[in-house]
C-alpha cells in the first residue's frame, strides 16, 4: 500500500479533545525508543509474555535490553523511531515519553521493577477533554506516569480537565469495594460509549465504576469480558471506523456489546491475536490504518483494504514480539 498523503500540520495549541477511536489523530503521546529495562517477572507481567520471547524475558528480567541483546534493542529502537517519524511526516504532533528518575523507578514498593516507557497507552487516557491519570494494576505501568507528567500538566492550558484516579498504592492484591484499577489498553472511546476490558488481570469493574462517576452522565461506561490469556481489550479489538471492527470473537466470551452486534467484523483467530498483536494497529482516521509490515499481518491489511481503508505498513516486529504494537505505544491527546 502507498503511504497516505501527508495532512496539513495542526495548530500547536489545538484544544485537547478525543472524540472517538476513529476520529483523525492530530496529537499524541508516544513511547520512547531509548529505554527498555525488562520488568521483573511478577504476576502483573505474565499476561504480557509472548511465546518464545517469554523465555528471554524470564532469563533477563530486570536487565537493560541494550546490554542483554544489543542487536535486538537496535532493531526495536529503530522500529519505534520509524513509527514516530511516520506520524510526524503525516502531520501528527508527537510527544515522546521522557525518562523516569532513579527514585521513581522504585515506586511504589521501593524496589526496581523495570522500565517499559516504549508503550505509553496504559498510564493515562483522554476522553473528550478529560485527561485522566489511571491507576494500573501492573507496577511497571504505575511508574510510567513519571515519564509524561510534564506533558500532561501542560494540557490544562489547552482546555483539559486533568485529574487522577485514586492510586492502588503498594498493595496490589486488595480487591475490596472502591479499589478500582484501569489500564489504558482496556479503554475504548466510541463517542459517548466507553468500553473497559476485563480480563481479570488488569482493569476491573470497580475501575469502570469509578470512571463512570468521574465522567458523569454524558458518557456510558460498560465492561467487556475478555479471555484471561490477554491483558487488554485492545489485544482483541480494533474499531477503525464506526460500524467496522477487527476482533477476536473467540476471545470475547460474551461477545461484542449490543450496540455493535450489527457491525462489520473482521474476525481474527485467537492465536493470531496473541502471537502477532493482530488487532492492535494504529488508526489514523476512519479511512487510514497503520499495520505492521510483517507477513503474518497481511490478512489484516487485506481485509482492511477490502473495506476501503488505506493501509500503511511499517516494521514493528520486536515491539509486537514483546507484547505491544502500535496502539499500545501511543495515547491520543487530540482526535477530532
Amino acid at each position: 500500500m502507498t503511504e497516505a498523503m501527508a495532512r496539513p500540520p495542526v495548530a500547536a495549541q489545538q484544544a485537547i479533545y478525543v472524540e472517538s477511536e476513529w476520529a483523525a489523530l492530530r496529537e499524541c503521546v508516544y513511547g520512547s525508543p531509548d529505554a527498555w529495562v525488562l520488568p521483573v517477572f511478577l504476576s502483573d507481567v505474565k499476561l504480557r509474555a509472548q511465546g518464545p520471547f517469554a523465555e528471554f524475558w524470564t532469563k533477563n528480567q530486570g536487565r537493560d535490553v541494550k546490554e542483554a541483546d544489543p542487536e535486538l534493542f537496535a532493531e526495536f529502537s529503530g522500529q519505534v523511531r520509524g513509527a514516530i517519524d511516520l506520524l510526524e511526516r503525516l502531520g501528527v504532533r508527537v510527544h515522546v515519553a521522557g525518562e523516569i528518575s532513579p527514585a521513581n523507578r522504585k515506586f511504589p514498593r521501593g524496589e526496581e521493577h523495570g522500565v517499559a516507557t516504549p508503550w505509553m497507552r496504559d498510564p493515562f487516557v483522554t476522553i473528550g477533554n478529560n485527561v485522566i491519570e489511571l491507576a494500573p494494576r501492573s507496577l511497571f505501568h504505575r511508574r510510567q506516569r513519571f515519564a509524561i507528567r510534564e506533558i500532561l500538566a501542560q494540557t490544562m492550558e489547552r482546555g483539559a480537565r486533568y485529574f487522577a484516579q485514586p492510586d492502588g498504592g503498594a498493595d496490589d492484591s486488595n480487591e475490596g469495594p472502591g479499589w478500582g484499577y484501569l489500564e489504558g489498553g482496556d479503554v475504548f472511546v466510541l463517542g459517548r460509549q466507553i468500553l473497559v476490558g476485563h480480563s481479570g488481570g488488569c482493569s476491573n469493574p470497580e475501575g469502570a465504576r469509578w470512571l463512570q462517576h468521574a465522567l458523569g452522565p454524558d458518557y456510558e461506561v460498560r465492561t467487556v469480558d475478555i479471555d484471561p490469556m490477554f491483558p487488554h481489550l485492545d489485544c482483541v479489538l480494533m474499531t477503525p471506523r464506526e460500524g467496522v471492527a477487527v476482533a477476536s470473537l473467540e476471545a470475547l466470551p460474551k461477545g461484542l456489546p449490543d450496540f455493535m452486534k450489527d457491525w462489520d467484523v473482521v474476525e481474527v483467530p485467537k492465536a493470531m491475536a496473541k502471537a502477532h498483536m493482530a488487532c492492535n494497529n494504529l488508526v489514523l482516521d476512519d479511512r487510514t490504518v497503520v499495520v505492521p509490515s510483517e507477513d503474518a499481518l497481511d490478512p489484516i491489511a487485506q481485509a482492511l483494504a477490502q473495506r476501503r481503508f488505506e493501509v500503511i505498513r511499517s516494521p514493528y516486529r520486536v515491539p509486537c514480539m514483546a507484547g505491544g504494537s502500535f496502539r499500545c505505544a501511543h495515547q491520543p491527546l487530540v482526535r477530532v
